[in-house]
């Protein structure tokens, strides 16, 4: 039987219409805190809590009593699900002691007296008082730290720059420049040894 233009017409409109509907399907995209995948379930949204009790502006104390020279082996950034967190990691088997509280500045590197201009407005300084970058106990003084003196990152929320601004005689102090003097928490972790500031 030979079909009309017309007829020909609406059994193409209606295959298309069908088509559409099986592309479009049912498939929805669910947020899982920093990560978007596709899944066919219905559209769900999950929250992780951000809120910290115990994150302060306060100064902040702690680590190993022992005077043992901590080596530090990297200095790095990361996004959190709710916060950025600033890691210093150790070579030695103990966590260091740390100070920790926001300054104001003018800051300068070391003994010299050199000013140096660091990223944010408002600047946390980290000193571990028994801790160096340099194994001491080595004649040509080998360096356990190898990267960079200003870590500027990319993909944070409060974190502007983290720089070290002095590593002498044991004593090592590096500031962290924020968006604004922000409550923070700070925690510490085994193997290796890891002392971590998480800002919210």
């Amino acid at each position: 039987m030979r079909q009309t233009p017309r007829a020909t017409a609406f059994v193409v409109v209606v295959m298309s219409m069908s088509l559409l509907v099986a592309c479009s399907g049912d498939a929805k995209f669910v947020s899982t805190g920093s990560v978007t995948t596709t899944t066919n379930e219905p559209t769900t949204t999950t929250s992780v809590p951000c809120s910290s009790t115990d994150a302060t502006t306060d100064a902040k104390t702690g680590g190993s009593t022992v005077m043992d020279v901590s080596l530090l082996t990297d200095v790095r950034t990361g996004l959190q699900p709710c916060s950025d967190r600033v890691t210093f990691e150790f070579r030695n088997g103990v966590t260091p002691e740390y100070r920790i509280e926001y300054e104001s500045g003018p800051f300068s590197f070391g003994e010299s007296g050199m000013p140096v201009t660091i990223q944010g407005s408002a600047f946390l300084v980290v000193v571990f008082p028994h801790a160096s970058g340099f194994d001491l106990t080595d004649p040509a003084a080998t360096a356990s730290y190898t990267g960079p003196e200003s870590i500027i990152p990319t993909g944070l929320t409060h974190v502007a720059e983290v720089r070290r601004i002095e590593d002498f005689e044991a004593v090592l102090r590096w500031v962290i420049g924020l968006d604004t003097a922000r409550p923070f928490t700070v925690g510490v972790l085994d193997g290796p040894p890891r002392v971590y500031l998480d800002f919210s």
